[in-house]
């Protein structure tokens, strides 16, 4: 599980801090960056898979997009802590733009409330553990420990490699990708749905009942789904309805957006060590299901961050969920994205004594929270330095006149 991340000169993202519990909803005006939010966290996944090249084409960017235009920096630099059990994990480094490579990088461990080093990368040299430092010979993308083989690694540094390794990102699930046959295999349904046929076709046995019987909760007239090799090695999808004792087996491209949405959401869940991350989670599907989907996703093994403008998302939350889980999304003056907890904002969270959480959001201006939200940035601000001139000035020696 993530903990925060912290990353900076990513798009809009300068500086950039986040706390996500199990469960995230990232709310806020348009443009304020909540998607790029999630691309960051993609972002994160794609250094620790080390094919930084294949992920730009993806997407149909270049290198030049993912650096902030707000700053001069060029290097992109995170951090996140990951948990583990009751130990916390620490990963941080930078990418160097021109190379696509983790020229820098640290990993640690902290247990019983001190962090042990597990790994070190700097000047072209890394050391594991306590071993000699080892030069680095080859070309890599993303972070070096992304090439660097399981039996060099202890259990706790894969532990925090697959935890950032395994966050997927389906912001652009799309019901035109999801219809498409694939041939390969795959672990994951791809970031717009474009693997689903190869990914269902994976599952078998008690999964595959898991997942019907999670699907029948949203369609019951379904009672299968067949993933079937073709000619070339093609996997064909299709779904089979129950109407009136009659077994209706229909094509992909014949299914409904909703179904194939809910689907794809629901056959991603069966990752149980992943990190899911949904954008806008309600398009496509019938509102008489929403919250159900949102039940599922609260209460699913993994962790979950999604956006959304649909104020509906945020009342089928609990009280509590809802102010540990919204967070408030925006945009300060110098166009660099920020985020904090909705309901920690001033006048937000008592609202929640008279209304449901999205009536409270209905209820609020987000133009003038986003001014609030500012104004409380320059307060923190000015008390960080404040604390900080007050560690650097010289105190009076006890008994000196």
């Amino acid at each position: 599980m993530i903990n925060d991340f912290t990353i900076s000169n990513f798009k809009s993202l300068v500086n950039f801090q986040i706390v996500v519990p199990k469960f995230t909803v990232l709310i806020g005006l348009n443009g304020a960056g909540k998607t790029t939010v999630l691309q960051a966290f993609d972002f994160l996944s794609q250094l620790m898979s080390g094919k930084i090249d294949e992920w730009l084409a993806s997407r149909g960017w270049d290198r030049a997009d993912i650096a902030s235009k707000l700053v001069s920096t060029s290097n992109i630099s995170f951090s996140a802590t990951t948990v583990h059990g009751r130990k916390l994990g620490l990963w941080n480094g930078s990418l160097n733009r021109k190379e696509l490579a983790c020229l820098t990088e640290v990993a640690a461990m902290e247990i019983d409330g001190k962090f042990e080093l597990l790994f070190r990368l700097r000047d072209r040299q890394y050391r594991v553990d306590e071993r000699d430092l080892v030069p680095v010979a080859f070309t890599y993308q993303g972070s070096l420990l992304s090439q660097l083989r399981d039996s060099e690694l202890g259990s706790d540094l894969k532990n925090i490699r697959d935890t950032i390794r395994n966050i997927r990102s389906l912001e652009l699930l799309s019901p035109h990708l999801m219809r498409q046959r694939t041939r390969e295999s795959a672990a994951s349904i791809g970031i717009g749905g474009e693997k689903l046929s190869a990914y269902l076709h994976s599952i078998k046995g008690g999964d595959k009942q898991h997942l019907l019987d999670l699907l029948r909760t949203f369609y019951p007239r379904v009672i299968d789904f067949k993933s079937s090799p073709t000619k070339g090695g093609w996997k064909r999808l299709s779904i089979i309805e129950d109407f009136d004792g009659k077994h209706v087996e229909t094509e992909v491209r014949h299914i409904n957006d909703g179904l194939l949405r809910v689907l794809a959401m629901l056959a991603q869940t069966l990752d149980g060590n992943a990190m899911l991350l949904f954008d806008e989670v309600e398009n496509g599907v019938n509102p008489e299901i929403v919250e159900k989907l949102v039940n599922l996703l609260v209460n699913a093994k993994q962790q979950i961050l999604v956006t959304t403008h649909n104020p509906m998302i945020l009342n089928y939350l609990e009280d509590d969920v809802a102010r540990e889980s919204v967070l408030f999304v925006y945009k300060t003056p110098e166009g660099f994205t920020r985020a904090r907890q909705f309901f920690s904002l001033p006048g937000i969270g008592e609202k929640l004594d008279l209304m449901g959480p999205g009536e409270a959001f209905i209820d609020t201006d987000l133009v003038a929270l986003t001014a609030t939200c500012v104004e409380l940035d320059k307060q923190d601000t000015t008390a960080k330095e404040v604390d900080e001139k007050a560690k650097k000035s010289p105190t009076s020696k006890k008994g000196a006149a």
